[in-house]
């Protein structure tokens, strides 16, 4: 299947209306209201690209792609506070020897400073390889090109992306549940997916029960722009997680991995421990 962006600043890159054709020239993210800040070493201007196509469907590879219209805040608050009223979001929170939380969502009395109840919000997006033909397709969409029958050679790196989010998810997972808070993961139903069957998760909720809570979105076309729409959530608990990271079936081998160090003994047999070059 073609492998393309999707997005480019914030819309589509068969979007040729003035909207999108200012976008670009200024490098602009319309999800923020300010210039992109992506960065590319390949390029001097911002790497502006929101979602790939991919596989017939489009991935979020931009974080601020999730901020568009501020709808995933709305459907949190909605979803576990029940109301939009008297609510302060928070971005970049940090939480000394865990990191930092990307959003606190905290509720408070009215007209006081007095806290009532707080959430954590995380994004997770996609992430791609072989980043370089994904700066030429930029390229060709930003000189006017018509790039609807290309297809470029990069990939997606969804194994890696969940390899770095675990820890995270754990750690900041045990905080939430010691505190009996929540914290949202939201995740394209898809990644999400990977994640389901790469670690073959069980025993999730569909309501809100556990601390850990995976708020799952599509990207949908509606008209001449994609759009987030919501569809459930999952939530687990961190003995479930462990459980998971701990049994992971996807270890390889002993055997398998003896057989590479044979073969690299074979390669090196002439060298012995006396005069290994350093």
């Amino acid at each position: 299947m073609a492998k393309r962006p999707a997005e480019v600043f914030g819309f589509l890159t068969s979007d040729s209306s003035p909207e999108a054709l200012a976008a670009r020239a200024r490098y602009w993210c319309p999800f923020v209201d300010e210039r992109c800040n992506k960065q590319s070493r390949l390029i001097a201007y911002p790497m502006g690209v929101c979602s790939v196509e991919y596989n017939g469907e489009a991935i979020a590879v931009c974080p601020r792609r999730f901020l568009q219209q501020k709808r995933v805040f709305e459907n949190i608050a909605d979803r576990y506070f029940g109301t939009r009223n008297d609510l302060i979001l928070f971005s970049e929170v940090g939480l000394p020897t865990i990191g930092t939380f990307d959003y606190v969502m905290v509720k408070h009395r009215p007209l006081s400073s007095e806290i009532e109840d707080f959430i954590a919000i995380e994004f997770q997006t996609g992430q791609t390889t072989g980043t370089g033909k994904l700066v030429q397709a930029l390229q060709d969409v930003i000189k006017g090109e018509d790039i609807s029958d290309r297809t470029y050679a990069f990939g997606m790196n969804t194994y890696d992306v969940w390899k770095r989010s675990f820890t995270q998810i754990l750690n900041k997972g045990v905080v939430m549940e010691a505190w009996s808070k929540k914290i949202f993961w939201v995740v394209q139903a898809q990644l999400f997916q990977y994640l389901v069957n790469r670690y073959h998760l069980t025993n999730m909720d569909t309501s809100l029960a556990h601390s850990t809570v995976f708020a799952l979105y599509d990207l949908q076309v509606q008209g001449n722009q994609l759009y987030l729409r919501a569809r459930e959530v999952r939530s687990v608990s961190v003995d479930s997680l462990f459980k998971a990271f701990r049994t992971n079936p996807a270890i390889p081998a002993r055997e398998q991995f003896e057989k590479l160090l044979r073969a690299k003994l074979q390669a090196k047999l002439g060298f012995t421990l006396g005069n290994v070059p350093s």
